[in-house]
């Protein structure tokens, strides 16, 4: 198990070096390589006792030669150019700003710039070198790292055999699978916060401040990769100093202990509270933005969003109360990927079957601190964010942990042995049939045997990408591109990109202050704007939902004499003014 820290503190460490050689300004390939090497080197010396002594055969266990059969049946879909939506939006598209930039520095113009980086930054390296699908692999090495977790958690609480079914759960789960194919950072997260909760679970046992330390880190880590983290660090620091109190009486000394995980915590995370201070004055920017400079409110500065997540689904998706109450329970059954109505990711229903029997006869206090966990996260994220399956993907680790219980109770009951091992068998085939449909979704073979060239599969998998491949390979190189409903998809853009306001309220603003068609071209010349790159089918249900019948052919007269159109296909247009 510590072995799995160690991995992870490395990966943390990797992430916080790059991050100050890039406030530095040496986003260089020499300073980046010296980086990765100095911290591969001092991963591989702290194995050293176990490489050279124990040797690999001592270690070696049958049940791994599963996990490389898998990765080889998931890297098929793993290494394919990057498509998904935030990783041409953030988790790419910033990284990219930044080696081009040779620094760090602050993009105020998009505002996810400001959350902290710390798993974009380990995609900064191979990108630095041209390697944009090995940002994938990272990712999916963070559910290859909390899968071997829960291994190693179950191997010491059961057995071996136990620990390997939670092993492939884990990792065949749908919302796992999915993910592992893209560069998001929902499995970095999850990994360090498995590691912050299994470290509380092991500071329960004997309160010994080496699991202390080590899960206080890990949650700083999580901080440092998303701020829903900051859940993990109220919930854990509340059980250091609960569970001490609890056992020992001694109150004083239960507070000290979690002021200590609290700042050991927030010490790993600090280098973004610096930044988003010397940036914004605000150290967790955007959040919370009332509270540290003076142009918000206090009511401003607590809101999460405009309007409550609860009442934002009742007016969406007509939910009746009872029925967004399910929520819990329907994320099992109703899950569907790209869909916002249905949680954005697939988890399994047959969870549900065996996560009740883990708690029958219970007697492991894990069990039952793990049920308190997931109820307090899922609780807080409920009530605060707008769904989505990946947001609370922290649990699943837990929720896993009860189906490899349930399954273990219900196979040492007779009545249940058959029934248990068939509805497991079901489970498998779920996830499986989820595999197949991934295959069929990306059809990576096409790609990876030759059959098509990168350009395109990207042609075929993003509507945008054939203008903007148009714009990279024939605007000149000082071209100031605009872009109106276009997802903010950066990442392939190749020519400065403004992104006009997702609302459509600056091309609101252009349109009604301006008398004519002369009037509205000088508003974006007054920006440096050269050409603009139009969503087509957005932009006129947009234009006639906002303007009227005056301004509409004032628009028309625009694009027939102000702006000339370029290159258009699959509805996105390039224009030049």
């Amino acid at each position: 198990m510590l072995g799995i820290y160690r991995i992870g503190f490395a990966a943390g460490i990797l992430s916080l070096l790059v991050f100050a050689a890039g406030s530095f300004g040496r986003l260089d390939t020499f300073s980046l390589m010296f980086i990765l090497f100095t911290v591969l080197a001092a991963l591989f010396w702290s194995f050293r006792h176990h490489v050279f002594t124990k040797g690999f055969s001592q270690s070696w266990d049958w049940r791994f030669v599963f996990p490389p059969i898998f990765t080889l049946i998931m890297l098929p879909i793993v290494l394919l150019p990057p498509i998904a939506r935030d990783e041409l939006i953030v988790h790419l598209a910033i990284p990219k700003l930044y080696l081009q930039a040779g620094r760090i520095h602050e993009i105020a113009s998009m505002g996810f710039s400001y959350t902290p980086m710390n798993i974009d930054l380990l995609y900064l390296i191979p990108m630095a070198f041209g390697y944009d699908i090995l940002p994938k692999l990272i990712h999916f090495g963070f559910a290859l790292l909390t899968g071997f977790t829960i291994y190693f958690y179950l191997a010491e609480k059961i057995d071996k055999n136990y620990a390997l079914l939670g092993l492939f759960l884990f990792l065949t789960t749908p919302i796992v699978m999915q993910l592992s194919t893209t560069a998001y950072i929902d499995l970095g997260l999850t990994f360090y916060s498995t590691l912050g909760l299994i470290g509380i679970l092991k500071w329960r046992e004997k309160f010994e401040l080496t699991w202390l330390v080590l899960s206080a880190i890990s949650t700083g880590f999580a901080m440092g990769s998303k701020y829903s983290a900051f859940i993990l660090l109220a919930i854990f620091s509340f059980t250091i100093m609960w569970s001490f109190s609890r056992a020992t009486k001694d109150q004083f000394k239960a507070l000290r202990f979690g002021l200590l995980y609290m700042l050991i915590a927030l010490l790993v995370f600090s280098p973004w509270l610096i930044r988003n201070y010397l940036w914004t004055h605000n150290p967790i920017y955007p959040l919370m933005n009332g509270l540290f400079t003076a142009t918000g409110s206090l009511q401003s500065a607590i809101q999460v969003s405009a309007m409550p997540p609860l009442r934002m689904r009742s007016l969406l998706y007509g939910e009746e109360l009872w029925y967004i109450l399910l929520i819990p329970f329907r994320l099992f059954w109703e899950g569907q990927d790209g869909s916002a109505r249905f949680f954005d990711g697939v988890l399994n229903p047959l969870f549900l079957v065996f996560i009740p029997i883990a708690f029958i006869h219970i007697k492991n206090r894990d069990i039952k601190y793990l049920a308190i966990f997931s109820a307090v996260f899922f609780f807080v994220a409920f009530f605060t964010i707008d769904m989505v399956t990946r947001y609370v993907l922290p649990i699943l680790p837990a929720v896993v942990i009860f189906t490899v219980y349930g399954f273990k109770n219900a196979f040492e009951m007779k009545r249940l042995r058959s029934w248990s091992v068939a509805l497991l068998v079901a489970l498998f085939i779920v996830n499986g049939w989820y595999l197949t449909k991934l295959y069929n979704r990306y059809r990576p073979m096409d790609y990876l045997t030759g059959g098509e060239t990168k350009e395109q599969y990207l042609s075929r998998r993003l509507p945008d990408y054939s203008t903007i491949a148009f714009a990279n390979s024939t605007l000149p190189a000082d071209a100031r591109v605009m872009s109106f409903f276009g997802g903010d998809r950066l990442y392939y853009w190749n020519r400065n990109n403004v992104f006009g306001e997702r609302l459509g309220n600056d091309l609101i603003r252009f349109v009604q202050g301006a008398r004519n068609e002369q009037e509205l071209r000088g508003r974006f010349r007054e920006l440096g704007i050269t050409h603009l790159f139009i969503n087509d089918p957005l932009f006129m249900k947009f234009s006639k939902d906002n303007f009227d019948e005056k301004q509409l052919v004032m628009l028309e007269r625009f694009f027939k004499v102000c702006a000339l159109e370029l290159y258009g296909k699959n509805g996105y247009s390039l224009y030049r003014l």
